[in-house]
């Protein structure tokens, strides 16, 4: 049987949650006899993915368009799907879907088109009415959660028939570290969390403003944030006014996510704005209770006070009510613990995904 070559087709190769999604679809598909799977970062060349990739034995394709033309980033990325035989394209988002469809249909490889935020349709009519007329020549459009199919029904035009909800999962080996001790980083106080790029969605001023309101309360806490961005040196600022200097740990970007989410007590999201964040899924399947905001796909994870707790955007009033609220309710937090577990294992598990993946790409390439 000829193997299906199925290619993640996403921005650049940088760390991210389309990025992680592609990732994780390769990684199970490269396993897959019957499946041929590869990556490729259409603009700003190598980045840190590749890298990530090729150790899981995925192969890796890069450009660097930024200074090309249209027509020419369309011409070579026609001859890449011709020359690797791409049976299935998956285009993750609606900027990199006016690039792709001309080059799939000319080299016969079939488009699935998969959407995580709204934020970009959003904010241009233009790319909303590409992305609406452009489904139409694909065979599927995937959304990451319930809350994205209904902006791409209502507010783009997408036909509800053409859509498909495939929640995000992650692969539960990597995430199963539990300390049976004391971590690495043997600690008296609390340590308090957070995975996310330093950019505006992620609203990092909302948690440092929440993160002071606990500390006077709970002098004993110390705060994480892990990822890199073009916020840093105003994060950095925010930090040095709040005086929390030697109470902010900034890490960057680290390849060893599991084991500090394990050394966490508490995991905070506290974005303004989110699609299926599987920053989130990956701290509740380490155990961590979850305090997140209640934007885009959250609540289609989180059942708040069963497996984490959800407060309002932008509020740091409530984000800081909802960490000082676990830290002394040392049952709540075992109740979170275990309901956060329990709940990737049954809905949000890389097995549930692939699954839903593997018939699409079958039907969709076969």
């Amino acid at each position: 049987m000829k193997q299906i070559h199925v290619m993640q087709l996403i921005n650049t190769l940088e760390l991210g949650g389309a990025e992680s999604l592609g990732l994780t679809i390769s990684r199970h598909l490269n396993k897959d006899g019957t499946h041929k799977a590869s990556i490729c970062g259409l603009f700003k060349g190598r980045g840190p993915l590749a890298d990530i990739a090729e150790k899981n034995e995925v192969t890796t394709r890069y450009f660097k368009n930024e200074n090309k033309s249209r027509f020419k980033i369309m011409q070579e990325l026609y001859h890449l799907l011709r020359h690797e035989q791409v049976s299935v394209l998956q285009v993750h988002g609606a900027y990199l879907l006016q690039y792709a469809v001309l080059p799939a249909l000319l080299s016969g490889a079939k488009i699935i088109y998969t959407e995580h935020a709204k934020y970009s349709l959003s904010k241009s009519s233009t790319l909303k009415r590409k992305s609406r007329y452009l489904s139409l020549f694909t065979k599927k459009v995937v959304c990451v959660s319930y809350d994205m199919k209904s902006f791409m029904t209502n507010q783009v035009g997408v036909s509800p028939s053409r859509v498909e909800v495939i929640h995000n999962g992650v692969d539960l080996s990597d995430f199963s570290i539990r300390y049976q001790e004391d971590p690495p980083n043997k600690r008296k106080d609390v340590l308090i969390g957070t995975v996310a790029r330093l950019s505006e969605p992620k609203d990092h001023g909302n948690l440092l403003r929440a993160f002071a309101l606990v500390r006077e309360k709970i002098p004993g806490v110390r705060l994480l944030l892990i990822g890199d961005g073009e916020l840093r040196s105003d994060i950095e600022l925010m930090i040095h006014q709040h005086g929390q200097e030697k109470n902010v740990d900034m890490l960057g970007r680290r390849s060893d996510i599991p084991e500090l989410l394990a050394g966490m007590d508490i995991f905070v999201l506290p974005s303004k704005r989110e699609g299926f964040p599987i920053s989130i899924l990956e701290a509740m399947a380490c155990g961590k209770p979850v305090v997140a905001t209640d934007v885009g796909g959250v609540k289609e994870i989180i059942s708040s006070g069963n497996d984490g707790l959800i407060v309002p955007p932008e509020d740091h009033y409530s984000l800081a009510a909802a960490i000082i609220r676990i830290i002394e309710d040392i049952g709540l937090r075992k109740r979170l613990e275990s309901g956060a577990v329990n709940k990737i294992v049954s809905n949000f598990s890389k097995e549930v995904m692939m699954q839903k993946y593997m018939n699409l790409f079958n039907s969709v390439g076969g």
